[in-house]
């Protein structure tokens, strides 16, 4: 039997080396963005397909853009997204020093009929003679809210249904965040996410853009907001009820 070593990612990672990791990413990425318009970066291109990082979106019109315009975001969202990558490179390193004795695949790249992803960490064991097939999915969150955590389960439930279709069973999963490191109930998560890949495909399909955001409180802080049709389309149509409302 094969022990696995999982941790929380503070437990693991020093601020430090985080910091160091990600101003080298920021740089990088700095680089090679395409600048659209004020503090609004184009940082990766769109690929047309709507794969299971796009539940970590908390807007469903932001995976909308993304889908369709590829990553946009400001400053601050590229220092976000390279620290994302510094932790995950970092602790992935981490994980297979720790576990020499565990097959690991780092950002496995899954293809579907249906959609494609890359899981964090793939990983086989032995226990009992046999071959146990796990996954771990990395965020660099301190603390999950309940609509964040669904999505991100959402997330890791996707690449547990894309791996069965290539003919690996997940028998365990981790969701690991920088202090905490929770063991999910699979045959659960996957009764009650089981439409997860029609919900990716939903996207593709949707037409058009739509008529008010999800949640307008969002919209206050978005760095999207100057290039979002959904928020130019509410934003009008309040202007509008306010003219008619004030000519009543």
């Amino acid at each position: 039997m094969v022990k696995l070593v999982v941790k929380p990612i503070a437990d693991v990672l020093s601020e430090d080396e985080i910091r160091r990791k990600t101003d080298e990413y920021v740089g990088e990425m700095l680089r090679n963005a395409q600048v659209i318009g004020d503090d609004l970066f184009l940082v990766d291109k769109a690929t047309g397909r709507a794969t299971p990082s796009f539940f970590s979106n908390d807007c469903f019109v932001k995976s909308l853009i993304k889908l369709r315009f590829g990553t946009i975001t400001n400053m601050e969202g590229i220092k976000s997204l390279a620290r994302g990558r510094a932790i995950h490179d970092l602790y992935q390193e981490w994980f297979k020093f720790a576990n020499s004795r565990v097959h690991v695949e780092i950002e496995s790249g899954i293809e579907t009929v249906d959609t494609s992803g890359r899981a964090d960490i793939i990983y086989m064991r032995e226990f009992d003679g046999e071959e146990v097939w796990g996954l771990i999915e990395l965020k660099s969150s301190w603390n999950l809210n309940e609509d964040r955590e669904r999505r991100y389960l959402k997330q890791v439930i996707s690449y547990v249904l894309m791996l069965e279709e290539t003919g690996i069973t997940i028998r365990e999963a981790y969701l690991v965040t920088m202090r905490d490191v929770k063991s999910l109930p699979i045959n659960r998560l996957r009764r009650e996410y089981q439409n997860v890949i029609m919900e990716l495909k939903a996207i593709e399909n949707y037409q058009g853009w739509p008529m008010e955001p999800p949640d307008p409180l969002l919209c206050v802080r978005c760095e999207l907001k100057p290039i979002c049709n959904t928020y130019a389309i509410y934003r009008g149509n309040k202007s509008m009820t306010s003219i008619s409302s004030a000519n009543d």
